[in-house]
């Protein structure tokens, strides 16, 4: 949960520092929050693989968080390409970075909602 909300931070971050500095590749920051973002999510998704292999051994844990991290980064590419689409070319930047912002709220609501089933099924048992 920590990882997905890293990554919507980092991300929101390098927006404004790309508003602030007027346009892409202006910001020293640029870089730094993308990579931070980037590795913020890629964690998000790996973790929650490897939770939902929870019971299992390592092995197993292990094929978790990479199935993980592919099954994220297909959602991921899709979001992008939908939110590319959505947005007009008129947006400038906006539309480049929309695809990362989509992404990180993505993996923000999925590890939410296993978050939240993870609990619920604690406290009904």
């Amino acid at each position: 949960m920590l990882a997905a909300i890293a990554a919507v931070v980092a991300w929101a971050l390098k927006a404004v520092a790309i508003g602030v500095a007027g346009g892409l590749d202006k910001s020293p920051l640029e870089s730094p929050l993308f990579g931070l973002g980037l590795v913020a999510i890629v964690v998000a998704f790996a973790s929650l693989g490897v939770a939902l292999a929870r019971e299992r051994s390592l092995a197993y844990k292990v094929g978790g968080g990479v199935v993980g991290v592919l099954i994220g980064v297909a959602l991921s590419v899709l979001a992008s390409t939908i939110a590319a689409a959505a947005i007009p070319d008129s947006a400038g930047w906006v539309q480049e970075e929309a695809g990362l912002w989509v992404s990180a709220l993505l993996a923000l609501g999925v590890t939410a909602v296993w978050h939240t089933r993870r609990g619920t099924g604690r406290t009904a048992t």
